[in-house]
């Protein structure tokens, strides 16, 4: 038997020579068949065989996506010049002119006030314009200066191009804290230019007046009350009705208070405009608990007189999101006004009574119906 195991082992020790050894003469004599492919080598993790070819594939698929002709991201020199021809050069890439904008946001507090402002005055390209003035407006919010907002303000009302002044109102969104209030208090001093841009001529400047309550809004989850007090009162004075109905949207009004509350519920009956009807309708479907009572009312009234599909739809939509199981008897109530929305007000009690808590909870099942019958 040891005789038998001995030469056992022989024959494997001279299998395994005789492998390596062919291996080596082939690696030898035919270098070129070597894999281009870079090695790849892993750390031993304590994971399976199984894993680390997993791994390896992953590996594989990520560098085989990677460009033949890529290049690495290159170095780009923090001078404004260079930083704003590398912005102008990116606009196929969206990812590098990020990239860009973020350098320039870390050198606003070296740079010279000065080249900054001289190149904010000259700059005709709307992309550009948009870059430097939100570089600038930043000066503020890292100094806290008026006078930086001042001289942009000045500049804003001395250009003659529309998209120009848009670009300029829209750059106000980087002050660190909601433009619509600071202008007027801490700026200013009580001139309200957010009272003269809702009313300029150019539709251009009124929408970027709405894009900065949406967006100042959207920093408190659109439940800014100085913001959302604000809209309305702008929405209010707003001689263009798309104007008014965009502030009115712009926000949730639950943290307003009662005045705030009763300007939109005012709008809402008295608008010759069924856009802003539509808006103050919806806007109303986020009244404050203690507002809840008088919007309903107030929204159900409406409907008695609205002779508008749209703002009709609006009403049962804000009274259903509003009242919840509180607006299944006001429902029940209108659903004979006009036979021609019957089946708009069965469609709301419908899906109030699955009972949803919250606003959300209706608005997902509200979809759901939506997309099932889309299917069908």
């Amino acid at each position: 038997m040891a005789s038998t195991r001995r030469n056992s082992g022989w024959v494997v020790l001279m299998a395994v020579l005789v492998i390596a050894a062919l291996s080596w003469l082939q690696w030898g004599r035919d270098p070129g068949t070597a894999s281009t492919e870079p090695a790849l080598t892993e750390p031993d993790t304590g994971t399976t065989e199984t894993d680390t070819g997993a791994v390896l594939d992953v590996a594989r698929v990520k560098r085989r996506t990677v460009p033949a002709d890529a290049k690495p991201l290159k170095m780009v020199p923090c001078e404004l010049s260079t930083l704003l021809d590398e912005y102008r050069a990116g606009k196929a890439s969206p990812a590098y002119r990020r990239y860009v904008r973020e350098q320039l946001r870390g050198l606003v507090e070296s740079l010279p006030e000065a080249p900054l402002w001289s190149r904010l005055k000259s700059e005709r390209d709307p992309d550009l314009l948009g870059l430097v003035a939100e570089a600038w407006v930043l000066r503020y919010a890292l100094d806290g200066e008026p006078a930086v907002l001042e001289r942009l303000v000045e500049h804003l009302g001395q250009e003659q191009d529309p998209v120009l002044r848009a670009t300029l109102v829209r750059s106000l969104a980087h002050t660190g804290e909601p433009s619509t209030q600071l202008l007027g208090i801490k700026v200013l001093k009580g001139r309200d230019v957010y009272r003269d841009w809702v009313k300029d001529p150019a539709p251009q400047v009124r929408a970027a007046v709405v894009e900065n309550f949406r967006e100042e809004a959207a920093r408190n989850f659109g439940r800014y009350r100085d913001v959302a007090e604000r809209a309305i009162s702008l929405a209010s004075v707003a001689e263009d009705p798309t104007t008014a109905a965009g502030l009115l949207t712009s926000t949730s009004i639950e943290a307003v208070r009662s005045p705030a509350v009763a300007q939109v519920r005012g709008l809402l009956q008295s608008s010759e405009h069924a856009r802003v009807r539509a808006s103050a309708a919806r806007a109303l479907a986020t009244s404050p608990v203690s507002e809840l009572s008088a919007s309903l009312e107030a929204l159900a009234a409406r409907y008695t007189l609205e002779t508008d599909p749209g703002v009709r739809t609006a009403l049962l939509e804000s009274l259903s999101r509003l009242g919840l199981s509180r607006a299944v008897p006001v429902l029940r109530r209108l659903r004979d006004v006009d036979p021609a929305t019957r089946a708009e007000v069965d469609g709301w009690l419908a899906l109030l009574a699955e009972r949803p808590q919250t606003r959300e909870l209706l608005d997902k099942a509200r979809r759901a119906r939506d997309a099932r019958t889309a299917q069908h």
